[in-house]
């Protein structure tokens, strides 16, 4: 093997240094740190719930071996409002959702109108193919499969007994 190909397989890629697991542990916690302060936040001033709002649905990306699944909580949006964009490397989920409730009575008339907009994009831990993914979306979930370009073997776990 000459030294240029050890030197090359030896270069880190952006996206290996990007997706090594400092980096993706602190995405992790970013994302949980931002979603709890979602959460805090809507507690705290619910009034301000029919402002518009940018959510990042919750996700579980689970390797499934010769595919990855993305499972995305959407609550209150509809499949006609769901766009899905898929490279190589990423998943882009976005929808806007909005809501307008009346109520009449014979004193007082009561409105309010709701907008959100939901965004998330996934780096993904394999290359997949774009052109092979599928997606369903039932009862505010969403589920996306997207085909490996090279299958993996999923790890078996073992169950310890606690004595």
């Amino acid at each position: 093997m000459t030294d240029e190909k050890k030197d090359e397989e030896k270069r880190i890629t952006p996206k290996d240094y990007w997706m090594s697991d400092s980096f993706g542990e602190m995405r992790r916690m970013l994302d949980t740190f931002r979603a709890n302060m979602e959460d805090t936040l809507e507690r705290v001033f619910p009034s301000q719930a029919s402002l518009p709002a940018l959510k990042q649905p919750r996700v579980d990306v689970l390797d499934l071996g010769d595919a990855l699944q993305v499972v995305a909580d959407m609550p209150g949006v509809r499949k006609e409002d769901i766009e899905i964009n898929v490279t190589p490397e990423r998943v882009e989920i976005s929808a806007e959702s909005s809501t307008e409730t009346e109520r009449k009575e014979e004193e007082y008339t009561y409105r309010e109108r709701g907008y959100a907009s939901y965004r998330r994009v996934l780096d993904l831990p394999a290359d997949v193919l774009p052109d092979k993914a599928e997606a369903s979306f039932k009862n505010g979930v969403l589920e996306v499969t997207l085909q490996k370009k090279e299958p993996t073997e999923v790890e078996k776990k073992t169950r310890v007994q606690i004595k």
